[in-house]
């Protein structure tokens, strides 16, 4: 990664609010920071052409088709990351690779169902030439049973899947259906949790991994408000984890290892079980079936 290129408070937050929601429109970012429109723009087609921002994309929530998120940690002890990187993005599960420093890899992934987890562990430790993994099962809301996508939600997000953020007209005129219609179906199926309209991000400024075990005795979810107010200006992503309730996992950009040193520093002098922190080098996007379903 280039790590010339810097990141600010204002860009990280602009990144935040498009991996929840990318199709929001610029004009409520810019009010929400109190920005110019045409700031806004500019920032984001900065982050554009830079790589920062891969593309915007559509696809069905895990929830809306009961698939679960894998994220498998471990110590490569091939030679060659980045080819064990794209040999891993051959499988139709796996979505992301990141590298850290001491051949690391953070392989984050789609299943079906839980049935699919114990042959998945398997496949990608043996291609990531892989020791001592950690899987761990990303937490997601809970489900709504009576919410669920039809032929044309499946359509539109067919239409949408190269372009997250194409208007609504355009979609329109793709599949003959009017503005409303596409309109309604897309503010139901965000409002129902039933898509995911985000971005593929690759800050390409100093990206560390933080793994936070609070200790048991600990209110898991007032630390975990608490960290994410105190480390707002470098916290890109806090997540949770099924099957170890007290992890917090945390993705921080700085924009030096001065800046990187410092906040392990910080963190290391929270009263937490223990604290890991790996810092990335290289990460690699790659489509999964999620891109790929129909109704």
């Amino acid at each position: 990664m280039n790590l010339e290129i810097t990141m600010d408070i204002i860009d990280l937050r602009i990144a935040k609010i498009l991996l929840k929601n990318c199709r929001i429109p610029y004009r409520e970012i810019a009010n929400d920071l109190n920005l110019s429109l045409n700031a806004i723009y500019k920032r984001i087609k900065n982050m554009i052409d830079k790589g920062v921002i891969r593309n915007f994309i559509a696809r069905p929530s895990l929830i809306a088709i009961n698939g679960i998120q894998i994220l498998i940690y471990g110590k490569s002890v091939g030679k060659d990351p980045i080819k064990i990187s794209k040999e891993l993005g051959n499988s139709k599960n796996i979505y992301f690779v990141g590298i850290a420093g001491g051949n690391i890899l953070y392989i984050d992934g789609y299943l079906h169902d839980i049935s699919e987890l114990n042959d998945y562990i398997i496949n990608v430790s043996k291609i990531g030439k892989l020791e001592n993994t950690l899987s761990l099962i990303k937490k997601h809301p809970k489900r709504i049973e009576s919410n669920k996508l039809g032929k044309l939600d499946f359509s539109i997000l067919n239409v949408l899947k190269d372009d997250g953020r194409k208007p609504i007209k355009d979609i329109s005129k793709q599949i003959k259906i009017s503005p409303k219609t596409i309109r309604n179906h897309i503010k139901n199926m965000i409002n129902n949790d039933l898509v995911e309209f985000s971005i593929n991000f690759a800050p390409q400024t100093h990206t560390s991994q933080f793994h936070i075990y609070l200790k048991r005795e600990l209110d898991y979810y007032k630390e975990l408000k608490r960290i994410e107010k105190k480390y707002e200006k470098n916290i890109l992503y806090l997540q949770q984890y099924n099957n170890v309730p007290n992890l917090i996992m945390m993705t921080a950009l700085t924009n030096s290892n001065d800046e990187a040193s410092n906040l392990y520093l910080d963190l290391q002098k929270e009263n937490f079980e223990e604290i890991l922190h790996d810092v990335f080098y290289n990460g690699f996007f790659f489509n999964t079936w999620r891109e790929s379903l129909e109704y």
